[in-house]
């Protein structure tokens, strides 16, 4: 038997939780469910149809593993009934708490439509951790938490304040680091998840290591991109390497206020990208201006410090599925913004430390899918569904070894596409 490669628990807890949603009682859908994981089970524990994709990366498929995964199943219609109460129960005590602020209705008109897509997510946010299996009191003081720290972005008078370069903020009441990586850590289906040139990660840790900077050109596929490298890395050892990057990030993820708080808890350097320095008053477009000035200030005292690793996605925007292939595939690379970060590079290392280039290659895309259109907009809705994600790290690209400044942008885009290409066929195979 052919079982899904997304697990047996996930497919039939997912399976259950669309029952319940569709209006099938709960012994319904928990039968079924149930029914599921018996005719599954017994051809898995035969090992009849066992193929080497069944050996997921983060263990391997095997008896006491099905078993736990079985009694998943069968438990899952009293997770799922948990959790919705601790799901109600907390959003009750939110409310309340929201109605005791009383923002302006400026400030109230202003968080309407975060609040409207915070309150379309939850449900299927909840469904992930029982497919998860998050315990109980751990969820519920996860969703105290996450609820606490949205609405107070959503009902804010004025939108968090980010500097040029934006250090995490790591508490003294929340860590916004720790909690971020815990809110999408639910969502991740780490058993299909991959990281791929991990022989790269080692060389990178010993460039930080020597005081030496990093520049990772990536790729960038979703608002998750930053949670995804510390949840994969932290599993292979690297998770300082995710902690200390620096990611180089457009506007929207520090004006959406459902962003703002995920984007406190990380290293940014924020900039506005090229489409959207041309929007507004001409005003505006001289603030855009002097704040990307700014930044490339920042980035440049950063690099002569040295020991610090940069991510920047050089298409200046998420992905978007080909339409002659219907398939992601990264974006076309700003040729400008590669030659200003090895310019920055250059000038840093005459006082300063050096800087390497390494391609990043990111799968990410089924993880809080981007809209369709290209253009980003503040307040977009997003989807809570479960999905596997994978990461390809590549080797150093030399500049002067690759033929200088000229070559290298185009250098630095073909060796992400190549890495993309030999990562999308592990994770779609």
């Amino acid at each position: 038997l052919d079982f899904p490669s997304s697990g047996i628990i996930e497919d039939a807890a997912s399976f259950f939780a669309e029952s319940e949603a569709k209006g099938r009682s709960l012994v319904t859908a928990a039968v079924a469910a149930a029914v599921l994981a018996a005719t599954v089970a017994p051809s898995c524990f035969a090992g009849a149809g066992l193929r080497s994709s069944h050996i997921q990366p983060y263990g391997l498929v095997t008896r006491a593993g099905l078993a736990g995964d079985i009694s998943a199943i069968l438990t899952a219609p009293y997770r799922f009934v948990r959790l919705a109460s601790i799901t109600k129960e907390v959003a009750e005590e939110a409310k309340e708490r929201a109605k005791s602020k009383k923002p302006s209705k400026e400030g109230a008109a202003k968080g309407s439509s975060s609040a409207a897509t915070l309150k379309a997510f939850l449900p299927s946010y909840m469904r992930s951790h029982v497919i998860a299996r998050t315990p109980p009191d751990e969820y519920k003081q996860h969703l105290r938490t996450t609820l606490t720290v949205i609405l107070d972005s959503i009902m804010a008078e004025e939108l968090y304040p980010f500097e040029p370069y934006h250090e995490a903020v790591r508490g003294p009441e929340i860590d916004h680091y720790a909690w971020g990586n815990a809110f999408f850590r639910s969502m991740v289906k780490f058993r299909n998840s991959r990281v791929l040139g991990k022989q790269n990660l080692d060389a990178i840790k010993k460039v930080l290591d020597a005081g030496e900077n990093v520049v990772l050109f990536a790729n960038h596929q979703t608002e998750a991109d930053p949670q995804v490298i510390s949840l994969l890395l932290e599993r292979e050892g690297f998770e300082d390497v995710a902690r200390e990057c620096i990611f180089v990030a457009g506007h929207k993820v520090t004006t959406d206020r459902l962003a703002i708080p995920f984007s406190m808890g990380r290293n940014l350097l924020s900039i506005f990208s090229k489409k959207y320095l041309d929007e507004g008053t001409a005003d505006e477009k001289q603030a855009k201006a002097a704040r990307n000035q700014d930044t490339v200030g920042a980035m440049q005292r950063l690099m002569k410090e040295g020991g610090h690793t940069f991510w920047v996605a050089p298409s200046g925007g998420r992905d978007r599925k080909r339409t002659d292939t219907d398939k992601f595939a990264p974006a076309k690379f700003d040729q400008q913004s590669v030659g200003l970060f090895v310019l920055l590079a250059q000038k840093a290392a005459k006082g300063g430390a050096k800087t390497h280039f390494f391609p990043l290659a990111m799968w990410t895309h089924r993880l809080v899918p981007p809209p369709d259109d290209t253009v980003s907009k503040v307040g977009e809705a997003r989807s809570a569904a479960r999905a596997s994600v994978g990461l390809n790290f590549g080797s150093e690209i030399d500049l002067e070894a690759v033929g200088g400044r000229k070559k290298f942008p185009g250098i630095c885009e073909q060796a992400v596409n190549d890495l993309y290409d030999e990562l999308d066929e592990k994770m779609t195979r």
